[in-house]
């Protein structure tokens, strides 16, 4: 049997104390390896059930700790800058020239550090993404993956549908219109690349939810959405990334809450 090689990459924030919520709502510290035994058995192990060899590497925030990290993940190590306030302005200007700025593109870090990189992903048949804080309500095998396509999570609506209904700013849209205006996409927290694909996916991974939109427009007629791209969740469900304000199917944040605005502040 031919052996098949996977690399899980872990990307976002490995580990912190005290860090400020992306709104700015609440401070939280976060530990990777507390979601290590959750990884083994929804990422890991469905892997090799499938014959593939898995082997992992951290591109993740450069903590204080990341070399102990390394070390206990067992990690392959890659060479690669952390990202900076000056790394973040120079694809913020690239973002608005080319981008209409009301869609949002999420956070340009995560995959931001992968154009950091100082060398070539080491070549696997897949590569597996993972966000660092993420903990998985259902494995790997439980959604539908194609292994030979890109494959992204589910079409992203705006959280306020859920969280915020009767806002007057979405009131005359429907929950459907991120996806046929730009193809908003769930963001950087579990993505399935095939090899064959791994250089495009890589460099337009910092666009985080818009990163399929702008792929297809820079591929076309090479990369079409029919052909090359797979939803793990299907076609016809519409989620919000963000837990704290609405709930899906398939993660949630593993974080430790220090303070909060909402005194009754939790994930779904």
């Amino acid at each position: 049997m031919e052996n098949k090689t996977c690399l899980v990459i872990y990307i976002g924030n490995g580990y912190s104390e005290g860090e400020p919520s992306y709104y700015q709502s609440y401070i939280y510290s976060v530990d990777m390896r507390d979601n290590k035994e959750n990884h083994e058995e929804n990422i890991y192990k469905p892997l090799r059930e499938l014959g593939y060899t898995v082997d992992t590497t951290l591109i993740t925030n450069k903590h204080k700790r990341y070399d102990e990290f390394v070390e206990h993940y067992d990690a392959i190590r890659l060479n690669y800058t952390d990202f900076t306030p000056e790394h973040f302005d120079i694809l913020d200007k690239f973002y608005r020239h080319k981008i209409h700025p009301g869609w949002g593109p999420g956070s340009f870090i995560s995959g931001g550090r992968l154009l950091n990189l100082y060398e070539e992903l080491p070549e696997y048949d897949i590569y597996v993404f993972v966000r660092a804080d993420a903990n998985f309500k259902q494995s790997l095998s439980d959604l539908n993956v194609d292994y030979n396509k890109i494959n992204y999570l589910w079409r992203e609506t705006d959280y306020r549908f859920f969280y915020d209904p009767e806002n007057p700013e979405i009131a005359e849209i429907t929950i459907d219109w991120p996806w046929n205006t730009y193809q908003r996409i769930n963001g950087n927290v579990l993505n399935v690349v095939s090899k064959k694909y791994i250089n495009v996916f890589k460099s337009h991974y910092w666009l985080d939810h818009l990163s399929l939109y702008v792929m297809l427009k820079d591929f076309s007629p090479f990369i079409t959405y029919e052909n090359d791209i797979n939803l793990m969740c299907g076609e016809d469900e519409f989620y919000a990334g963000a837990p704290e304000f609405c709930t899906n199917p398939v993660y949630t944040f593993n974080k430790k809450i220090i303070s909060s605005k909402d005194k009754n502040f939790k994930y779904n």
